[in-house]
C-alpha cells in the first residue's frame, strides 16, 4: 500500500463504528482500587480516598486547615479525658491507659486530629493473653475497603476488611460480633458527620477544601504580582533630534545607584503596574468568610484580628463553643466505649473478676471555654440571692419540700447534678426546727 492508501485506511478506521467497537479499555482492578461496600448513601471508593488524601495534604500544607483541626482538638480535649472507675475496673483501666504500648494521654490528641480530618476512626484492640490488656492501634481510613453489616441494618457492623501493603486483605471482626470473644484482635469504628444510610463519616474539612484551595491560589497570585511590581519601566522623554542617540546610550539601563547627568530637555518617569490591592482585599475576605462559616470558628480564633470589639467577639464564640461541646461529648463517649471494650475483652478470658459495667466508667470533661465556669457561677449566685429572698418570705426551715427545691435549683444553675441519695443526705444533715418549737421560742 502506498502512503496515500495507508492514510485513507487510517481515516476510514477512525470514522467506522465497527472499527471503534473493537477498541477495548484495560481496567486496573488491583487491590488498591477495590470498591467500598457500604450503605446506599456512601461516597464512591475513589471519592472517599481522594477526600481523605486532600484533607491530609491540606492539614500538612495549609496553615488555616491545620489551625481548624488544632482548635477542635485543643478545645475538646483541654487538659485531657481520662476514664475513671472504682474497684477492680478502675485499677484495670489505670494500667491499660498508662501502659507503654498505649500511652492514651499522648495517643488521644492524635486520634482526635484524625477524626476531624477523616470523619472516621478505625481502631483495633489487640489483646495480650497473659494479662488481658488490649493495645490500641489506628488504621487509616483509606485502607478500609469493605464494611460488613447486618442485613437491612447499616449501623450494626460485624466485620471490616483492610487492604495491606502486599496487596492482600485483613478481616477484622467487630466487637460484639459472632466469634469476637475468641479473636486476638477486634476493630471498632467511630464516625462523625455521618449521613443517614451511610457507613462512613465525613471530614470536618470536606466542605472547606474547595475554598481553602481557592484562597491559597488567590494568595499565591497576589504574591507573584507583588514580586512583579518591583519591576518597573523607565520612560525617557527627549527632543526628537536626540531620540536615536538616547536609544543607543540607554540600550543598557543604568545600574542601581549610578548617577545620570542630563539637561532640562530630558525627563525620566518610572512606570509601575497598578495591582488595585485595595479592591482585592474584599474578594479575599469573602473567601475567608466562607472558610470560617464551614469551620464554625470565629476569625480571631485563627489569628485574624479583624475590627470587632469584645462584646461582638464574645457573642461569636457562643456558637463555636456549642459546636465544640457537642464534639467533646462524642469524644467522651468514644473514650468510655474504648475503656469498656478493653475491660470486657479482659473479662472474656477471665483476667479480671468484676463484671463489666459501663455505667461505672466516668470522665470529667474539661470546660470548653473558661467563660462557661464564670457564667455558671454568676447564674448560681443570682438564683441563690433570689431564693434567699424567697426563704425570708417563706422560711425554708418550715418546709422540707422548699428546702429540697432550693438545693436542687442552686446546684442545677451551678452546673452540678446531684443524685437522689446525695440530696437526701444533705437535707438530713441540715438543721431543722419544728414550727411549733420555733413559735414557742419566739
Amino acid at each position: 500500500m502506498t502512503l496515500r492508501d495507508r492514510f485513507a485506511a487510517a481515516v476510514a478506521g477512525f470514522t467506522n463504528p465497527a472499527a471503534l467497537a473493537a477498541v477495548s479499555v484495560q481496567v486496573d482492578d488491583s487491590p488498591g482500587w477495590q470498591s467500598l461496600t457500604g450503605g446506599p448513601n456512601d461516597r464512591d471508593a475513589a471519592e472517599i480516598q481522594e477526600l481523605y488524601q486532600d484533607a491530609l495534604i491540606a492539614w500538612r500544607k495549609n496553615p488555616m486547615a491545620k489551625r481548624i483541626v488544632d482548635v477542635t482538638t485543643d478545645f475538646c480535649l483541654g487538659d485531657g479525658l481520662t476514664p475513671e472507675a472504682t474497684g477492680q475496673i478502675g485499677s484495670f483501666l489505670s494500667r491499660w491507659w498508662d501502659h507503654p504500648k498505649n500511652h492514651m494521654d499522648l495517643r488521644l490528641p492524635e486520634l482526635t486530629d484524625e477524626l476531624t480530618r477523616a470523619g472516621d476512626l478505625f481502631i483495633t484492640l489487640h489483646r495480650n493473653p497473659v494479662d488481658g490488656l488490649s493495645y490500641v492501634r489506628a488504621i487509616p481510613k483509606d485502607r478500609i475497603i469493605r464494611i460488613d453489616t447486618l442485613p437491612n441494618d447499616w449501623e450494626t457492623e460485624i466485620a471490616f476488611h483492610q487492604v495491606t501493603d502486599s496487596g492482600g486483605t485483613n478481616k477484622w471482626p467487630a466487637h460484639g460480633a459472632a466469634g469476637s470473644e475468641e479473636a486476638e484482635a477486634v476493630m471498632v469504628h467511630y464516625k462523625v458527620n455521618r449521613v443517614v444510610g451511610a457507613t462512613m463519616g465525613e471530614s470536618d474539612l470536606a466542605t472547606l477544601l474547595p475554598w481553602l484551595l481557592r484562597y491559597s491560589r488567590m494568595l499565591e497570585d497576589r504574591v507573584r504580582l507583588n514580586w512583579a511590581i518591583r519591576a518597573f519601566l523607565w520612560i525617557v522623554t527627549v527632543p526628537s533630534a536626540k531620540v536615536r542617540a538616547k536609544q543607543e546610550q540607554y540600550r543598557t539601563p543604568p545600574d542601581g545607584g549610578s548617577v545620570v547627568v542630563k539637561d532640562d530637555a530630558e525627563t525620566w518617569e518610572a512606570i509601575t503596574p497598578n495591582l488595585h490591592a485595595y479592591d482585592a482585599q474584599w474578594d479575599l475576605k469573602a473567601v475567608r468568610q466562607m472558610i470560617d462559616s464551614g469551620a464554625g470558628i470565629p476569625p480571631h480564633w485563627r489569628g485574624e484580628p479583624t475590627d470587632v470589639n469584645l462584646a461582638t467577639a464574645t457573642a461569636m464564640e457562643r456558637a463555636a463553643s456549642r459546636h465544640l461541646r457537642r464534639r467533646q461529648l462524642f469524644l467522651q463517649h468514644m473514650t468510655i466505649d474504648l475503656a469498656h471494650i478493653a475491660y470486657t475483652r479482659a473479662y472474656q478470658i477471665a483476667k479480671v473478676r468484676a463484671k463489666p459495667d459501663r455505667s461505672k466508667i466516668e470522665i470529667e470533661a474539661p470546660d470548653v471555654s473558661r467563660q462557661d465556669s464564670k457564667d455558671l457561677a454568676t447564674a448560681a449566685q443570682t438564683i441563690a440571692d433570689a431564693l434567699v429572698h424567697l426563704s425570708e418570705t417563706l422560711p425554708a426551715q418550715r418546709s422540707p419540700t422548699l428546702r429540697e427545691r432550693i438545693l436542687r435549683m442552686v446546684m442545677r444553675f451551678a452546673g452540678e447534678t446531684l443524685e437522689e441519695n446525695e440530696v437526701q443526705a444533705i437535707l438530713a444533715e441540715l438543721p431543722f426546727e419544728d414550727q411549733s418549737q420555733e413559735e414557742s421560742d419566739q
